[in-house]
């Protein structure tokens, strides 16, 4: 009797944690951004008034050294942060951040576009599904935008083997961007 009573407690608590874990997970909720915390992740305010951390689902940002932060940035403070969106989530984290897709009222999926600028990648491993990411970093790889630009790659191995040599100081390092278009690549040079 008393294994019995064990594992019906156990099978309770894993429904319960599971219940628990995907409140809200299939409600869409449109909301206010009001802020850009990083690359991925933003504070939005929901119709209850109750600010919420939403991440996007199903992209990996561009990293630091591909020293693409500005544009990013650029991009979502003008084009997200202060907009109405739908927030369609897909699961929701410890501390109640929303992992899930953004759509700016317009219509645009915010995820999509970030891969489509090669602002980020798609994560096949989080995402498989989502075919317009998918599709999104597929025209970026095509039109060699953001990470996908030789130029972007070029930049990042000559900072990293500058850094390896010692040629340049924190303060060097910390103040360095970059415009692709400014540069040449090694295809473009023809060498």
């Amino acid at each position: 009797m008393l294994p019995v009573i064990i594992i019906v407690a156990a099978v309770a608590i894993i429904a319960i944690f599971f219940l628990l874990n995907n409140k809200g997970a299939s409600q869409e909720k449109e909301g206010f951004v009001k802020e850009v915390l990083n690359k991925t992740a933003f504070v939005v305010e929901f119709e209850d008034q109750k600010p919420t951390v939403v991440k996007l689902h199903g992209i990996t940002p561009a990293s630091e050294n591909e020293m693409l932060d500005d544009k990013i940035f650029e991009y979502l403070y003008e084009n997200v942060r202060g907009k109405r969106v739908k927030v369609k989530p897909v699961r929701v984290e410890t501390g109640d951040v929303i992992v899930g897709g953004i759509y700016l009222l317009s219509g645009e999926y915010v995820n999509a576009i970030m891969a489509q600028q090669g602002f980020a990648r798609w994560s096949p491993s989080e995402a498989a599904n989502d075919q317009e990411i998918a599709q999104a970093q597929e025209k970026a790889k095509s039109q060699q935008a953001g990470v996908w630009n030789p130029a972007v790659r070029q930049l990042m191995e000559e900072k990293m083997r500058k850094i390896a040599a010692g040629e340049l100081d924190d303060e060097d390092v910390s103040n360095m961007s970059v415009n692709p278009d400014d540069y040449e690549t090694k295809e473009s040079k023809g060498d």
